[in-house]
């Protein structure tokens, strides 16, 4: 057994199985972010999507080869995109935290922002259901535009609000970025899985689901080996089939 997987079953398993013991089983997803266009990379990351059988939401950079990046998506099993910002650069003024959009951003400008990144999605045969906002920044002017044009949010946090039915987050980085970035490290990314698996159960939020988040363009390799042993534990499902779950509990 490898070190990763030593890890997973003494930091996660006893959680896991107070889960099994309600007749329950964690809901997992996974997204990455940051896609522009197919890289050596991303076919390794596609490759464990398939081989694992985890569904993969890609959030992908608008001003990137989308047409090419959908038609890998196609190739994927429950394989999809997001839109990740509109040119992710950051627009903040200084002092201001990062971010695309601003309190002195006006909401035709932002809606015309979302209407362009939206036709280039469209364009390549993609309806697109979800927004990244890069730097995770959620802008309240940003929010409005959204539900305006009927796109999820998908940012980064815990548990979601009442207020956000339509958002969608991820919540478990495998990465850590300063000062560089690399592997966060197994156990403080399982330490962390256990307490939101534990608030979820505690809460009896079974079906509230727990969002695997990865960069592809910078997995080092120690990335990539906890990943092939995460996968087949988390058993992530497609974001669509997250709606159908959310359809069903409100009915």
């Amino acid at each position: 057994m490898s070190s990763d997987r030593l890890l997973i079953t003494v930091l996660i398993g006893p959680e896991l199985a107070r889960w099994k013991a309600s007749g329950r089983a964690p809901v997992f997803w996974w997204r990455d972010d940051d896609a522009r266009r197919p890289t050596p990379a991303l076919d390794r990351l596609l490759a464990l999507s398939v081989r694992f059988q985890a569904p993969i939401t890609l959030a992908a950079v608008p001003d990137g080869d989308i047409a090419a990046l959908a038609r890998a998506c196609r190739a994927i099993p429950g394989a999809e995109l997001a839109i990740h910002g509109f040119r992710h650069e950051n627009r903040a003024p200084p002092g201001w935290p990062s971010g695309e959009v601003n309190d002195l951003d006006h909401l035709a400008d932002v809606l015309s922002d979302l209407d362009v990144a939206i036709g280039v999605f469209r364009r390549a045969g993609v309806t697109p259901r979800l927004f990244v906002p890069p730097w995770n920044n959620a802008h309240s002017i940003l929010k409005q535009a959204l539900g305006l044009r009927g796109v999820g949010l998908s940012g980064y946090g815990d548990l979601r609000g009442e207020a956000e039915p339509d958002r969608l987050d991820a919540h478990l980085d495998v990465m850590r970025w300063k000062p560089e970035p690399r592997f966060k490290g197994a156990v403080r990314f399982l330490l962390r899985t256990r307490r939101l698996l534990a608030e979820r159960r505690v809460k009896a939020m079974w079906d509230e689901p727990l969002g695997l988040l990865t960069h592809h363009l910078d997995h080092d390799e120690a990335t990539w080996r906890f990943l092939e042993a995460f996968l087949p534990v988390a058993r992530p499902i497609a974001r669509a089939s997250l709606n159908v779950r959310s359809a069903r509990r409100a009915g």
